[in-house]
């Protein structure tokens, strides 16, 4: 579920929320995952700023009988404190932690996956210096990228 409108970055997204969820489905088809995997537009299609408490509510409405799990990276976690209602968060989901190489622990559940250390931000920097990021990104996400000149990539 891509974010709407991320309320905690300092810089809103370059990329609009439409283009964020257009990347995120792209990827997941481009992997073969839409079978496993399914991208929601719940926090793009709303107005305002994006609250994870909101969306879990929306997605208990719409799956009644499902337990959900909030994933995050290590980054993210470590900031879930300061998160919108985040007491009441935790009352709604699991959270498990991706942890990233030389990150601290954190105080919920984690997992290593075999993963790239790499993140978006690592990413978009590249991007903006023209440097090849095919090997972290499907095709049709750099062609898409491209298109629309995002990250300084014209």
């Amino acid at each position: 579920i891509p974010s709407g409108t991320p309320w905690l970055k300092e810089k809103p997204p370059i990329a609009s929320a439409e283009q964020r969820f257009q990347m995120a489905d792209l990827a997941v088809t481009s992997m073969g995952l839409s079978e496993k995997v399914e991208v929601l537009p719940i926090e793009v299609r709303r107005g305002g700023n994006s609250y994870a408490i909101d969306t879990v509510e929306e997605l208990k409405q719409i799956y009644p009988n499902t337990n959900f799990t909030l994933v995050l990276g290590s980054d993210a976690a470590s900031k879930l404190d300061k998160w919108h209602r985040s007491k009441e968060l935790l009352e709604l989901v699991k959270v498990l932690v991706v942890k990233r190489p030389g990150a601290k622990p954190s105080e919920f559940d984690e997992i290593s996956i075999k993963a790239l250390d790499i993140s978006s931000t690592k990413v978009r920097q590249s991007i903006s210096k023209r440097e090849n990021v095919s090997a972290l990104l499907p095709a049709k996400v750099v062609t898409y990228i491209r298109e629309y000149g995002l990250y300084g990539s014209r």
